[in-house]
């Protein structure tokens, strides 16, 4: 059997069990609870909240963190004001997070933001997205809506960017998260592949980090493979397990980069804010001139 043949077989054997699980709770998932917004100008959210902008010293710091609808975000803003790893971030990337927590969180730790929500939960009456922020100017804020396996069904998903500009320098920074049903094979591109595509090709300095549902080893062996095609490397290479289930633990949520500078990656793991924990990377882009 060939190789591609053995990844098919994986990837159906995964994706088999989830496929009867979606098909019981899809009513439940259905828009009775969800609203999906796949409008590309909005809503969109945003805050200046950040202090006047000082002389770089040529030290990027980026954190991603699945935020877990921001059920815990007082622990979550005591881990980045006072962790070592995350605390003063020039770019913060959330996912699962609402208007109010990225607002919230901007005005307490003085961020710049861009906020698009993805879904409207009726139940809580709240919206939830992806967010980029950072301690430097923001412009050009876009939005990304990937494709969904079962439209109108499952909740839709996308990817929040904007412009980082750091003296002058800017650099696209994206905030993404994927589907847990991204790799089933479907007609048109999967949710990787897509976003491959459409991000920013031209662009010169890019950092994008998220949540990527990459539960399996090949998963992850496809997302380097199609983030690639647009010159991103993974930056948190190495840097260990990101979520746990059941004894079991995951890496789902990754920083990748192009270009690929002299760095240091590491996940922050002495917090229960969330169910997942935050991915930083330390990258060394030079001083401002």
């Amino acid at each position: 059997m060939s190789s591609k043949g053995r990844y098919l077989r994986i990837i159906l054997t995964i994706a088999l069990p989830i496929l009867v699980l979606l098909a019981a709770v899809a009513p439940v998932l259905s828009h009775r609870a969800l609203r999906d917004y796949t409008d590309l100008q909005g809503p969109l959210y945003t805050g200046s909240y950040a202090d006047e902008a000082g002389k770089f010293d040529g030290s990027l710091r980026v954190v991603t963190w699945n935020m877990f609808y921001g059920n815990k975000l007082e622990q979550a803003i005591q881990a980045l004001a006072e962790a070592l790893e995350l605390r003063d971030a020039d770019i913060l990337l959330f996912q699962e997070i609402d208007a109010a927590g990225v607002e919230t969180i901007a005005q307490r730790l003085h961020y710049n933001y861009v906020f698009y929500p993805t879904i409207l939960d009726h139940h809580r009456r709240i919206e939830y997205g992806d967010a980029v922020l950072a301690k430097w100017p923001l412009s050009n804020p876009t939005k990304i809506v990937l494709p969904v396996f079962i439209p109108g069904w499952l909740e839709s998903r996308s990817s929040t960017s904007a412009t980082v500009t750091i003296g002058n320098k800017e650099i696209l920074a994206y905030s993404t998260h994927l589907d847990i049903t991204w790799m089933i094979f479907m007609r048109g591109e999967s949710q990787a592949e897509f976003l491959s595509r459409a991000a920013g090709k031209n662009a010169n300095f890019m950092i994008l980090g998220g949540d990527f549902n990459t539960w399996i080893p090949i998963s992850l062996v496809i997302l380097d493979k199609e983030m690639g095609k647009i010159g991103l490397e993974r930056l948190s290479r190495g840097a260990g397990y990101t979520f746990e289930w059941a004894g079991l633990k995951f890496i789902l949520d990754h920083i990748y980069s192009k270009p690929v500078p002299e760095n240091r990656s590491g996940v922050y793991r002495q917090t229960n804010a969330s169910d997942h924990y935050p991915v930083w990377s330390e990258i060394s882009i030079g001083k401002e001139k």
